[in-house]
């Protein structure tokens, strides 16, 4: 009988460790069951409705026989060693038995070595496999995401909206220093903002807090290998998922990140959705959102009274520091494709396989250069900061990235002051920012971009004076 308990540890535990191994199946199959119910509450005409819901019945279909497949297989495979054990001895199936205690145990230790022995796995750093499963089932699909933000501002029912629609954003061209920034107001008391522990529920926070509840709050320098610690409190530019989910992509092209107009409701939701941020809270929405560029005219036209804090940089370091993060992620994202995956869904085009410029309407660009060349990233810096140039400054602070490196406290005190704040930092040291910057650059587009450079100084807030 020991023979026969072996053998039906052994049939146990390839059905699990096949089961295991062919996981992706079940993961699909999840994604299907989601996306088809994404399709079922998208709000699009009703015959393009059947179109999407019938290709996605067909996807889940597919999906569901893969799975069947991989069961029957499996369970096939598991019954070999107990079928030429029953062969060998001449028993039948009615002389088997799998309910003794000993057919349970050889059972529970066969299925559970085969799925917990390892399995070789993605690369993806401080992701399991069931997280990067849990951010693809809630990322990607919209109508769904749009319907948890209602059912959040249902609960906010209670609380009326506050007339005041003042809110602060930071943005700035990648690797201008917004992210510090931003972390360094979000310490007083008076801002909320999105932060990690949202992920991957960013329309609806709160409901996941209730579920959500992470102790530890242990902090590691993020992947653009800059110094920045970040932990699950630390805030983010994590709202751009929120314009994405409206426009369902749409200023999202192929080559590029274009300028479009925010309608009427849109805006609202937008405000909406900062009130799902605040809770209830008396404090201002502060976010860090790069790609506010983009959608700023149109937001300004219902709003005068939002403030949003414009950085930017010496063209060449910057160019520089473009290009050398660009090809840093290049080769993170080709050892780690969930990196692209998480970036594509926050909106973040800065670097990497899908780096997308910006494309204004009254400063169209073309781009000649490859993105290996620096030539290309002050292209890029010229293309976003004379398209600042043309935006209506009420409201509108531009902070330079050296003043705030070489006097971070002043800085942060006149944003407070011209903001009519009055909160309270910790103190932070002055950084110096060497870079080499041997680079053979075109000196037509070095001069183009001191010229918006030294336009930009002269809009900036005073600093340096204020201590």
């Amino acid at each position: 009988m020991l023979l026969y308990y072996f053998l039906l540890f052994i049939s146990f535990f390839l059905i699990a460790y096949c089961i295991k191994s062919f996981r992706n199946y079940f993961y699909a199959l999840a994604e299907s069951s989601l996306s088809l119910v994404n399709s079922l509450l998208i709000n699009i005409d009703e015959d393009e409705k059947v179109k999407l819901v019938q290709k996605q019945n067909n996807i889940l279909l597919l999906a569901l026989l893969k799975v069947a497949l991989v069961i029957t297989s499996s369970a096939i495979l598991g019954s070999i060693p107990c079928y030429l054990y029953m062969f060998y001895f001449g028993i039948g199936y009615a002389d088997i038995n799998l309910t003794s205690h000993e057919a349970i145990t050889a059972i529970s230790i066969g299925s559970t070595i085969g799925f917990l022995i390892p399995i070789n796995r993605s690369k993806t750093e401080g992701y399991s496999e069931l997280s990067q499963l849990l951010h693809r089932l809630v990322l990607n699909n919209y109508a769904v995401a749009y319907r948890l933000f209602k059912l959040e501002l249902k609960q906010l029912k209670k609380h009326p909206p506050t007339s005041d629609e003042k809110f602060l954003i930071v943005s700035g061209l990648a690797r201008a220093g917004t992210t510090s920034l931003m972390n360094k107001l979000a310490e007083s008391d008076q801002y909320t903002s999105l932060n990690y522990s949202n992920m991957p529920f960013l329309t609806s926070p709160n409901i996941w807090k209730k579920f959500y509840k992470p102790k530890e709050n242990k902090q590691k320098e993020r992947s653009h290998k800059d110094g920045i610690l970040i932990g699950l409190s630390s805030n983010e530019a994590l709202e751009e998922y929120f314009f994405k989910m409206l426009s369902k992509d749409s200023y999202i092209k192929e080559n590029s990140l274009i300028q479009y107009e925010l309608t009427e409701n849109n805006y609202r939701d937008y405000l909406n959705y900062q009130r799902v941020i605040l809770n209830n809270s008396d404090k201002t929405y502060l976010a860090k959102n790069n790609n506010f560029a983009l959608r700023y005219k149109s937001i300004r036209t219902f709003n005068k009274a939002f403030t949003i804090i414009f950085m930017f940089r010496e063209p060449i370091s910057h160019a520089a520091s473009l290009l050398e993060k660009h090809k840093e992620f290049i080769e993170l994202q080709k050892n780690d494709g969930f990196i692209l995956e998480y970036m594509n869904w926050l909106g973040h085009h800065e670097f990497g396989f899908n780096q997308k410029p910006f494309q204004f309407k009254n400063t169209p660009q073309k781009y000649s250069e490859s993105k290996e060349s620096i030539d290309y990233w002050l292209q890029i810096w010229i293309n976003y900061y004379t398209h600042l140039l043309t935006i209506d400054n009420q409201n509108t602070i531009f902070v330079e990235y050296n003043d705030y490196c070489i006097a971070p406290n002043a800085t942060l005190n006149s944003i407070q002051n011209q903001l009519g704040y009055k909160g309270t930092f910790s103190e932070i040291s002055a950084y110096n920012n060497t870079r080499d910057l041997n680079y053979n650059y075109s000196q037509d587009l070095k001069e183009t971009a001191y010229a918006i450079f030294n336009e930009l100084k002269g809009l900036k807030i005073d600093t340096l004076t204020k201590k």
